[in-house]
């Protein structure tokens, strides 16, 4: 909705622009402003707001970002919802996130500490889902998995190393090359 004075209001239900569930932690954080009978209304916390700026690629949006964060943001509630929802959606949100946050730093020199967290988390969730399709297509062993991922080959036994403590891989080490398989 918007006034004639042109100020906007987005209004969601469940699904923020098809994108991100409005979640039990956003419920939780946001601020009710408007309560008579059985209507609530309540603003989304601008740590939510922020992420879903964040997950966008309107212009617009970035100057925004920049407004919350100027007027103080919880970057630790910010990376918390992008991995959930990620987690939620099989989608890598955090990658939009990281793009967005560069943007930021770039245009406005404003630094987000949870970048460099979210760019390695982004690199990791990357790598495992070309490992686990590598495997998937009957590559087993760790030289077959890193030529077919291009990966290097030692990053790619340190990621199927984390995948294996994940539970998400098996490393049968009773020949060598070892093989992996997924669980």
């Amino acid at each position: 909705m918007q006034n004639k004075d042109g100020f906007r209001w987005d209004i969601f239900y469940g699904k923020i622009c098809n994108k991100l569930t409005f979640s039990t932690n956003m419920s939780q954080r946001a601020i009710e402003f408007y309560s008579r009978g059985n209507i609530k209304l309540a603003i989304a916390s601008k740590e939510d707001i922020f992420l879903f700026k964040g997950i966008t690629e309107r212009e617009a949006d970035l100057n925004d970002m920049r407004l919350l964060v100027e007027s103080g943001i919880d970057w630790q509630v910010v990376k918390e919802e992008c991995r959930y929802q990620s987690d939620i959606s099989g989608k890598l949100w955090e990658d939009a996130l990281v793009q967005n946050l560069i943007d930021l730093r770039t245009k406005y020199k404003i630094k987000s500490p949870i970048e460099k967290e979210l760019t390695k988390l982004c690199e990791e969730k990357m790598a495992e889902d070309r490992i686990l399709k590598s495997i998937a297509s009957g590559h087993s062993t760790f030289k077959e998995i890193s030529e077919d991922t291009t990966l290097e080959y030692y990053y790619v036994r340190e990621q199927i190393k984390r995948m294996t403590k994940k539970r998400l891989l098996i490393i049968d080490m009773r020949y060598r090359p070892y093989t992996v398989s997924l669980v």
